[in-house]
């Protein structure tokens, strides 16, 4: 089981290092949703360098398609999960504010682990 990881400490971090923290967090967050879903999905390293080819314009599919990929797995464990989040999520990317839109993943990510560990 995965420990749930410290949002404060790895928004400081990505702030801290100018964004580069905020790589690393993406590659463990996209790790995690595989963990909860038992599947390879989402495939981080393709979904970043399609980010990077598309300039971004990828990321707006990431910043809707990976709160989906989360709701399966997270309602068959008994957590809530808002069904907004993944357009929430969309309209946050659309006005630059993704880090807040992997805050609200994280923290249901963290919280399906919580429910693992108390399973």
């Amino acid at each position: 089981m995965r420990e749930p990881r410290n949002i404060a400490v790895y928004v400081i971090l990505t702030i801290v290092t100018c964004g580069i923290w905020g790589l690393v967090w993406f590659f463990q967050l996209g790790s995690d949703i595989q963990a909860l879903r038992g599947d390879s999905k989402p495939n981080t390293l393709v979904d970043f360098l399609l980010t990077w080819v598309t300039c971004g314009l990828y990321g707006f599919y990431i910043a809707y398609q990976w709160p989906v990929l989360l709701q399966e797995p997270l309602r068959a464990r008994g957590v809530h999960v808002d069904n907004n989040l993944p357009v929430l999520s969309l309209v946050l990317a659309v006005f630059g504010l993704n880090i807040v839109s992997v805050i609200l993943m994280q923290s249901a990510v963290n919280d399906g682990f919580k429910q693992m560990g108390s399973s």
